[in-house]
């Protein structure tokens, strides 16, 4: 179904207070997306403390407050995946995730009872796909880390960007 002007309207209601509570409560949390189905979808970047702790932050996105009745899946993803950029996002599912350990599954979780995949209504089971680059002790997959700038990297571009200069 596509997005309407009252799904940009009530994304927001969904993604500050689910980052606010969150927040709170995980200062690693960068930022929540929770703009499309009305906040029954959220997109989760935090940073990571230890193995396991994105799957942490999604049950509590689950349980918090606002997460109760709303959020019904959740995607985790690192800090640098920006959750409000979907190729980024795609980027991580599709390189990061794989089925066998990276799914969690919570059956006969509460929802919001207009949830048309929920049976009975108000009863769902509910999902978190970690889509993180794995630290210690976790040791699934061989992925490389986020990358951070190297301190010599603005000197490289401004020598190239200076050597593109002198080529006109």
């Amino acid at each position: 179904m596509p997005w309407t002007e009252i799904d940009y309207l009530m994304g927001p209601a969904t993604c500050v207070p689910l980052y606010q509570q969150l927040k709170a409560e995980f200062p690693e949390v960068q930022a929540v997306n929770a703009m499309y189905t009305h906040g029954l979808l959220a997109i989760i970047s935090t940073k990571k403390r230890y193995g396991g702790f994105a799957r942490a932050v999604g049950l509590r996105a689950m349980t918090t407050p606002h997460g109760l009745g709303y959020v019904k899946m959740v995607i985790m993803v690192d800090e640098d995946v920006d959750p409000f950029n979907l190729p980024q996002v795609m980027w991580a599912l599709s390189s990061k995730v794989n089925p066998a350990g990276d799914l969690v599954q919570l059956p006969n979780m509460s929802v919001l009872e207009l949830d048309p995949g929920s049976s009975p209504a108000g009863i769902t089971d509910k999902l978190i796909i970690d889509a993180t680059t794995p630290v210690a002790p976790d040791n699934r997959g061989h992925y490389s880390q986020p990358v951070v700038d190297l301190p010599e990297t603005k000197a490289w571009a401004e020598k190239l960007t200076a050597m593109l200069a002198a080529r006109k």
